[in-house]
């Protein structure tokens, strides 16, 4: 590739007849380009990412494509075929989506008595809440705890102990 020849090129149209480079193609057609993918994909993020392929797959067949008439048209159509691309993969995944929505049983969520005892878990002291997460969430035992804590077995059936008491004062069972 040679990018010698210096060609001043303000519009697409400029690039017919002219001795130009890839470069030159790149700054003329990129905005427009990404316009057109933004507009066929709906998000801009989507259509700089195609867009940025189809400059890749330009590049690399430059020797080819800066021989056509118009090489603007030939990487609009390449960015065409990949919105195409990208809009059936979107569906493909959608309906896959859907229909695993539809096979796995729903879950209705915690009980109204889970979230009021997480909520007052969540009030304790550091120490005592994550206790009560390690033996309850977790369901690890006393001893098992002590050494994920670093500290005696002891405080850590004082803390659950506590822990009782404060939830039954709080819920009330």
């Amino acid at each position: 590739m040679d990018n010698s020849t210096v060609a001043v090129v303000h519009s697409p149209m400029d690039l017919v007849a002219v001795s130009w480079g890839f470069e030159d193609l790149y700054r003329v057609e990129y905005p427009g380009l990404v316009a057109v993918a933004r507009a066929i994909t709906g998000d801009l993020r989507d259509g700089e990412d195609l867009v940025q392929d189809t400059m890749v797959k330009t590049f690399v067949q430059w020797g080819r494509v800066g021989r056509l008439e118009r090489p603007g048209a030939w990487c609009h159509r390449v960015l065409l075929n990949a919105c195409r691309s990208r809009l059936r993969r979107r569906r493909t995944e959608r309906l896959f989506a859907d229909r695993l929505r539809r096979q796995e049983p729903a879950s209705q969520g915690p009980s109204p008595d889970v979230v009021a005892f997480w909520t007052v878990v969540h009030t304790m002291p550091a120490r005592q809440r994550m206790v009560v997460a390690l033996y309850f969430a977790g369901d690890r035992t006393a001893p098992e705890i002590a050494s994920i804590l670093g500290c005696p077995e002891g405080t850590v059936y004082s803390d659950l102990s506590r822990a009782r008491v404060v939830l039954a004062d709080e819920l009330g069972h």
